[in-house]
């Protein structure tokens, strides 16, 4: 039978044990502006179940206090820009710990939530294995709109996809993904898109637009929106800046910006060295006829070649500007 000294002494031990495993189990207040360890900050997130989603609806839902996170102590481990886009400078939101993933001898991942009354956005926070900050990407943001639903999660894979369904106007279903990783190069990749949204054509840029069109042979050439030569002045008068731009039926399309030189009064050839493409444009009146002569496989598909005539097309005449005559 232990005698009573050794058993005061036992529970004593015991007790101790007990506060010292409490106050390690319990959370550090991270709301003030005292500086925190990286160890306490991480330990204060919460560990989330995969897999794990979170939608515009439930990003807007206010959260207790207890999860707050003073934007001192954010910022000791976590640069402004990763917000900045979002809220403004003179715009100071409130943080929330929502949880933490941690991949086992290997990074880990915070979710934050910043909140000010009008915008609400989860961000993804990634630490590697040493605890230091790598990279960040916004997971959800809430939306006005009811007719969409937008949500970020996170799978048994550690891949994080956004998505947003919405209905189109005769009550159809169109859907939108993206999908992410983070890789050993301290960044989250882009790996795939996915959707079945209608393709809306979009209008051609064109680069050298606003550029200077003096020379007798500036000007636009076009065949329509999709296909068209665009030339411009150069630094001298047998030099043209060029922009070339073509889609075909059996889509395969081109396109190739550059400078040509006036071999003759009418030919100008586009050469660079080391760049086995020659492309000549051949003037007559008000057309150009394009022509590979070298090979331009780095500029477009692999079953189509630069080649046609475009018509130049008619500059918008100016306005004129009435004078008034003296009095």
């Amino acid at each position: 039978m232990m005698k009573p000294c050794y058993m005061q002494k036992f529970l004593t031990i015991c007790m101790a044990v007990l506060v010292l495993m409490a106050c390690k189990s319990k959370k550090k207040d991270l709301s003030g502006n005292e500086p925190v360890d990286i160890n306490d900050f991480i330990a204060f997130f919460r560990e989330l179940p995969l897999p794990y989603e979170i939608a515009d609806t439930q990003i807007s839902r206010k959260l207790p206090d207890s999860l707050l996170i003073s934007t001192k102590v954010l910022s000791q481990f976590v640069p402004d820009t990763v917000y900045g886009k979002d809220y403004g400078k003179n715009t100071h939101p409130l943080f929330y710990a929502l949880g933490k993933i941690q991949v086992e001898k290997n990074e880990t991942y915070l979710l934050v939530k910043a909140a000010t009354p009008s915008r609400q956005v989860a961000y993804v926070l990634c630490f590697d294995q040493d605890k230091n900050f790598r990279a960040s990407m916004p997971l959800v943001k809430n939306n006005a709109d009811r007719r969409k639903r937008i949500t970020g999660s996170i799978d048994k894979r550690y891949v994080i996809n956004t998505s947003e369904t919405y209905k189109g106007p005769q009550g159809e279903s169109f859907y939108k993904l993206n999908a992410y990783v983070y890789n050993s190069a301290g960044v989250f990749t882009h790996i795939k898109i996915e959707s079945n949204e209608p393709v809306v054509p979009k209008e051609v840029y064109n680069p050298i637009d606003t550029f200077s069109r003096k020379h007798k042979w500036s000007g636009d050439y076009v065949q329509d929106k999709k296909n068209f030569v665009s030339v411009r002045d150069g630094e001298t008068a047998k030099k043209l800046l060029f922009f070339v731009h073509f889609e075909r039926k059996n889509d395969c399309s081109g396109e190739l910006k550059g400078e040509a030189i006036l071999v003759k009064p009418d030919i100008a050839q586009y050469r660079q060295v080391g760049d086995p493409c020659v492309l000549q444009l051949a003037f007559s009146g008000n057309k150009v006829t394009i022509s590979e002569i070298g090979a331009c496989g780095n500029y477009r598909g692999i079953k189509c070649i630069f080649e046609g005539a475009y018509t130049k097309k008619k500059e918008a005449a100016k306005p004129k500007v009435k004078v008034s005559g003296k009095n």
